[in-house]
Order: structure tokens, then sequence, then C-alpha cells
């Protein structure tokens, strides 16, 4: 008996499914991408680049809620891998949940105080949180 079979986890599969799921984000096909990057979470579900790169998908894709999910789930799993909360964080903003943006892009920065995309991202929340008047 193959001792694959009924295993949860075939990271052989999961990383050939990632391999295509990026080569078609990199060619801007999102929703192809997004099929390729939840079959690699099928055959791996402990793999937090899947979710991450999934979530960047979504983001393309403006379904911030699902972006949402991937990237809390990306957190939830190495939750000290700052590129995670910028994930999170930016989906938050679409969502306009500025509070949870700033806490999540807050976190992303104790692990790494210098990431760009995390303080650009803080920058960008706070501008709308406190920015009234550009909301006519």
């Amino acid at each position: 008996a193959d001792s694959q079979v009924g295993s949860m986890t075939d990271k052989a599969k999961a990383a050939e499914a990632k391999a295509k799921g990026n080569a078609a984000f990199t060619a801007k096909n999102y929703e192809e991408a997004v099929k390729h990057f939840s079959e690699a979470i099928e055959h791996d579900a402990t793999d937090h680049v899947f979710f991450s790169n999934r979530s960047a998908c979504y983001a393309s894709l403006e379904q911030y809620e699902k972006a949402l999910e991937d990237g809390a789930q990306c957190v939830k799993l190495k939750p000290d891998w700052a590129k995670g909360y910028t994930r999170k964080g930016l989906a938050e903003y679409f969502l306009k949940r500025y509070d949870d943006a700033a806490e999540t892009y807050k976190a992303g920065l104790k692990l790494a105080p210098e990431d760009a995309s995390l303080k650009e991202g803080l920058q960008k929340v706070m501008d709308a949180k406190y920015d009234v008047t550009g909301s006519g």
C-alpha cells in the first residue's frame, strides 16, 4: 500500500501546484492562480505561503473578504512572518476596517520595523482614517 494515499499532505504535488500558481499570478491570470493555490492548499494546508499567495490573488481580483480570510490564516500559521501581516492589513484596509488594519500593520512592524510595505500600508490606513475631507 502506498503511504501517500489517504495522507492529507503531499508536499510534492503542493509544490507543483504552487509553481503553476506563481506562473499564473505573474501573468496576471489571477483566477487561474487561485485555482492552483487552492489545489496546493488541498495537498498541504500547513504552508503559510500558499495562503499568502492566494490572498494576493484575491486582493488583485478585489475579493477582499477572501483575501482577508487567507491573510488571517497565513498569520495564524506563521505569526513571525511579516509578509502575512501585509496581506491581512491590505485586505482590512480595502474593507475599510481601518482600526483592524492599523493593528495588523503595527503587529507586522514589531517583527520587521524596516519593512517598506508595512510602513506604507500603515501610512495609507492613517491617511484614510483621518482624512474625512477626501471622502466627498
